[in-house]
């Protein structure tokens, strides 16, 4: 849609002033507020422009005038002026995470409470599924009778434990020399792909014969893994409660919704994990239930692999300058963080 400079400096300047104020613009005010070098009157031919143009639109109770998807979708566009992070909000981003160790689960929830914090919205992050990861050591201990524990260390740092049954008793001695068979040859590998290793092990008769004899209670410890699902985490509604005080009853109740049933929310951000770039959902008409709503979502990856996404929800009327790159910077700050820990 091609709109003169001056069309696009009206729609701008309103979105802005909306956005900030959060009350219908009206001719007068953006004359007065902004040195636009135009009349009121000429302002209201633009907005008839951009109201035909379905830009804009006027509520019947005020003379002023909201901001439509499109004319939001134009906005993020072309016509946003994007906000540079300062040395100190970088900073305060960066501090949240040296709050914790650098674990996985403890970088989903850190970058979700910097995500919401700072843009006063809701952040969301999708967790990685926990076969995308893959194996750093592998330790099979004795714990009683016919019962050994299997310990995965992961490269993110996850610890996973599981319990085996087996059809009779091993020794300690012989689990020791099994699980450095494993580690010589299943290390590095991701978890997916373990379960089909041992069974091409297995076959080829390859390792110590205790390994033979239990090889196949390995395969189905190691692929109870591949079931992991994802998982949604968000934090942030009060904030959005707040700032729909007042409005639509309908739209709160979508959200509460969308909030309530995650699988929705989760649908939404499985797109984000394969784009490129900082992307932005603005209330799709596929989904009803994001009426009124904004999404600023990307993925995050260790080393070249994309593992999950994470994003800010908030009201159409959100900060796209502030929001965009905040996205932008935390995803990069994660990814570096998962590389580094893989290591």
């Amino acid at each position: 849609m091609d709109l003169s400079p001056r069309h696009r400096l009206i729609l701008k300047v309103l979105i802005d002033d909306y956005v900030e104020e959060n009350r219908p613009v009206g001719s007068k005010s953006l004359c007065e507020k902004f040195d636009l070098g135009l009349s009121p009157a000429t302002i209201r031919n633009v907005f008839r422009d951009l109201e035909d143009a379905g830009l804009i639109n006027s509520r019947h109770h005020s003379g002023g005038r909201i901001p439509t998807e499109l004319g939001y979708r134009m906005y993020v566009d072309n016509l946003v002026v994007l906000y540079e992070l300062t040395i100190k909000e970088k900073q305060r981003i960066q501090e949240e995470y040296l709050k914790n160790q650098l674990k996985l689960d403890q970088i989903m929830q850190a970058t979700c409470r910097v995500l919401s914090i700072i843009s006063s919205s809701a952040g969301v992050v999708l967790t990685p599924k926990k076969n995308f990861d893959s194996l750093k050591h592998v330790e099979l201990i004795h714990v009683s009778g016919d019962e050994i524990l299997m310990i995965l260390v992961t490269r993110s740092g996850q610890v996973i434990n599981r319990n085996i049954f087996l059809d009779g008793n091993i020794s300690q001695e012989s689990l020791y020399q099994i699980s450095k068979f494993l580690n010589q040859y299943l290390m590095g590998h991701e978890l997916e792909d373990i379960p089909r290793i041992v069974q091409e092990l297995l076959s080829q008769k390859l390792g110590p014969e205790d390994f033979r004899k239990i090889a196949n209670h390995l395969v189905k410890a190691f692929d109870m893994d591949r079931s992991g699902e994802d998982d949604i985490i968000v934090e942030g509604l009060q904030n959005l409660a707040n700032q729909m005080k007042g409005e639509d009853a309908d739209k709160l109740e979508s959200l509460l919704y969308l909030f309530e049933d995650k699988k929705n929310l989760k649908n939404i951000f499985s797109r984000y994990i394969e784009s490129d770039g900082v992307m932005t959902y603005i209330g799709e008409k596929d989904d009803d239930f994001l009426n009124g709503i904004s999404i600023i979502a990307t993925n995050y990856r260790m080393g070249e692999k994309r593992i999950g996404s994470m994003g800010i929800l908030g009201l159409q009327r959100m900060h796209y300058n502030k929001a965009l790159p905040l996205v932008e910077f935390t995803s990069k700050l994660v990814s570096e963080m998962l590389t580094r820990i893989s290591k």
